[in-house]
């Protein structure tokens, strides 16, 4: 970022400038490629990362590093924004239901962390991506998907939609509907979508905006979510939704589309993360082969330097 010494203050501005600068899907999609990378970092994170090493595809901080059998060596430190937190026990604030110290976020400090080219040490098998317009899906994929629908309290349906799409979700029913025309690779990915809207939307939505405009925000939260969780596992997706990203934040917020931007990443990355968590253990459980860039186990190798704490 051009500076030895950066300030919580500089990275909130370095993220708040890149934001705004998104115009096109393209630019959507490279966040979404790093989310899907490092699933435990928050969109911010995702942003800062993507922004100071866009090809970086293997992040941790020294102290991961050297728990992994390697030692930081090159410079290019990475910088991360980290929540601060206060401790509030119960007897400042009188009884809780659970008796337990809470933590309220206070402020953010800068933590840094490393990609893997700036390690040297053990041998690691390093994660790829998906191949552009990857069609292989993962064996496992589609029972994880439908273990979160019936988590949920939904049930899946595959049989003629009736409308003509691929799929919905029909909130009120609780149900998702696929069409039993679809290969093996849509099918998944169209699971995946309803199963981001699932978790994302209900019937009606909220708020002021628009019907047309809240559909697209729907439809765009629900096709990157899928995108996220597909390209974690290996499979490569195109998301025409993408190209309108920029435009209906606009329409959203004319005085500050770039919130709605960040809103709306900090909405995806969070459910996909759960999405990616859950499926990992589904399919690790069941043994059944994984792609690399899924194999890296969540709980040590993508963790936020020292504690964790809510997602930026």
């Amino acid at each position: 970022m051009g500076k030895e010494v950066v300030s919580a203050e500089d990275l909130h501005q370095a993220l708040e400038t890149e934001i705004r600068k998104m115009r096109t899907g393209a630019d959507w999609a490279k966040w979404l490629d790093a989310a899907a990378l490092f699933p435990s970092f928050g969109f911010g994170n995702v942003v800062l990362i993507n922004l100071q090493m866009p090809h970086a595809n293997w992040v941790a901080n020294a102290g991961m590093w050297e728990k992994l059998g390697r030692q930081v060596v090159g410079r290019n430190a990475i910088r991360i924004l980290k929540p601060v937190h206060s401790r509030t026990s119960p007897a400042d604030n009188g009884p809780t239901v659970d008796g337990q110290v809470h933590q309220q976020v206070i402020g953010f400090r800068v933590a840094t962390v490393y990609d893997v080219t700036d390690t040297v040490g053990r041998p690691l098998e390093l994660p790829s991506t998906p191949a552009p317009h990857s069609r292989r899906v993962p064996v496992g994929l589609w029972d994880a998907l439908t273990r979160e629908v019936y988590a949920d309290g939904f049930a899946l349906e595959v049989r003629p939609s009736g409308n003509g799409s691929d799929g919905y979700t029909d909130y009120k029913a609780k149900q998702i509907v696929l069409g039993d025309h679809l290969d093996d690779y849509t099918a998944v990915a169209r699971l995946a979508h309803e199963v981001g809207h699932m978790r994302l939307h209900s019937a009606t939505g909220t708020g002021a905006t628009p019907d047309e405009t809240r559909r697209g925000v729907r439809e765009v939260e629900a096709e990157s979510v899928a995108y996220i969780v597909l390209a974690h596992h290996g499979v490569g997706t195109e998301a025409s939704s993408f190209d309108y990203v920029a435009g209906w934040a606009a329409l959203v917020d004319p005085d500050d589309p770039g919130s709605v931007i960040k809103a709306t990443g900090a909405r995806v990355v969070n459910a996909a993360r759960d999405l990616i968590e859950s499926t990992n253990k589904h399919l690790k459980t069941n043994r059944t082969p994984l792609p690399p860039v899924a194999a890296r186990p969540l709980d040590s190798l993508f963790l936020p330097p020292d504690a964790p704490g809510p997602a930026l």
